[in-house]
Formats: structure tokens, sequence, C-alpha cells
């Protein structure tokens, strides 16, 4: 009877040294998805480049790091605000959510953190019924007050107090290059489906005008409209991918 009892208290320990390791793993991933979800929520995130908009400066398939208290932050559907350090400015590189793209419902997001969590943000779930893949990245080209015309793919803005136009590339302090080199030979420069017609564009509070570097291929503020700051969630600072290609912004 001794040696039997003494047989079923070991494995009655054994049992408990499994459950106990058991719940100390489920309490560690609990905790780090959490505190996952702070972070990435709040302070930084990394975004896939699923586009060679911003070619020729990004790729698809680089890897960014974004800074979301650089601007203010308007979470949980717009209901609250948090402060941010500053506001949009010419020539920031952004991420923002398009106009329209669908949101995940409200149950299926824990799921996808949790999909994010273990894959280091490279897999979320499917888009077969329009939701995700809301965020983009682009330029910011134009800022409450200002005016913007198109012409041959360039900005020209006449900012808020001025009467005369000039380039984007004399306004902004960010010095960048844009890509021009795709267009198709036998389209019409100025009058191209991505081009506004040159139609003037009046920016208004809390708006702004973005645009990709890849100025004849893919569309922005010139084909889905202007973009409010609500939908603009944080400022590209580092791109870490690839290693040889490592930048700040």
């Amino acid at each position: 009877m001794f040696f039997g009892s003494r047989f079923q208290y070991s494995l009655y320990k054994s049992n408990r040294r499994k459950k106990s390791t058991i719940l100390k793993i489920v309490k560690f991933f609990l905790i780090a998805i959490i505190l996952y979800e702070l972070i990435t929520g709040l302070f930084i995130t990394t975004v896939n480049v699923n586009s060679n908009s911003m070619s020729p400066l990004l790729h698809k398939d680089n890897r960014m790091l974004i800074f979301k208290p650089a601007y203010r932050q308007h979470i949980l559907n717009n209901r609250f605000t948090l402060p941010g350090i500053g506001r949009p400015n010419r020539g920031d590189i952004v991420i923002y959510h398009k106009n329209f793209a669908r949101d995940y419902p409200w149950y299926l997001k824990p799921v996808n953190s949790v999909i994010n969590f273990f894959t280091l943000q490279k897999r979320e779930l499917g888009t077969r019924h329009g939701y995700g893949s809301r965020v983009n990245i682009s330029r910011i080209v134009g800022i409450p007050g200002d005016t913007i015309i198109i012409r041959n793919n360039v900005a020209h803005i006449m900012p808020g107090g001025r009467n005369n136009f000039v380039t984007e590339f004399e306004l902004t302090q960010n010095k960048y290059d844009i890509n021009i080199s795709s267009f198709p030979a036998n389209w019409d420069r100025e009058n191209n489906p991505f081009s506004l017609g040159g139609d003037e564009i009046k920016i208004g509070d809390g708006y702004y005008f973005i645009m990709g570097d890849n100025r004849e291929l893919y569309f922005d503020s010139r084909s889905s409209g202007l973009v409010p700051v609500q939908s603009i969630k944080g400022r590209v600072i580092l791109r870490y991918w690839p290693l040889r290609m490592i930048n700040v912004f």
C-alpha cells in the first residue's frame, strides 16, 4: 500500500507539473499578444509594401517601420483621439486606409491579430469577402489650404495665401524622385486617366492630397479623392528589409 500510494502521488505531481507548464505557456503567449496589440496599435508597427506605387524609392516586398504617434490618432472607429507629435506635412511618406476597402468585423480582428503575431505580420486573413488590404503607402503632396493642379503627372501647388503655382518639389524639404518612364508612348500625357484633366482642386481643412512616386500606373488622390486626416495612420520612418537597402526617412 505504501509503494502504491507513493506511485500514485508521483503521477499526480507529474500531471500537476505538466498542467502548470501548459498554463505558463498559455499565459506567456496571452501577455505577449496583448503587448503586441498595444505596441502595434498605438506606437510602432511594420508594413509590407505590396506594390510598386512608390517606385523608384520603395519596391514591392520592402518592409517598413511605421511610427504611429507622429500624427494624431483616431482609434475605435474614430470615437477617440490620441495626441500626436506633429501633423502631416508635404513630402511625408504615410500609411493610410483606403476609402473603398472594408475593415474586418470586430469578431475577426482578434483572429487576424493572432495570425499577424505568429507570422511576424507576413500573413493575414484572406480578402475573398473584401476585408483587409486597407493600408496603402503614399506621399503627402498637398495639405489643407492648398490648391493643386496636375500637369504631366507633377503636382503644381498654390499654397493658401499665395497667388501663384509652384511645383511640389519647390515646397517640400524632403527631396524625392518620381517615376514617369513607364507611361505608354501612345497615351496623351496631359489628358490621361490619372492626370485629372488639368482641373484645379482646393483642399479643405482636415484633408490631404496623396500621390505615389510612381505617377503613371497607380491610383491615389487623383482617382480616389482627398484623404481625410482620420485615415492617415502613421509615418514611414525606416526601411529595414532588405538589409542592403536599409534607409531612414
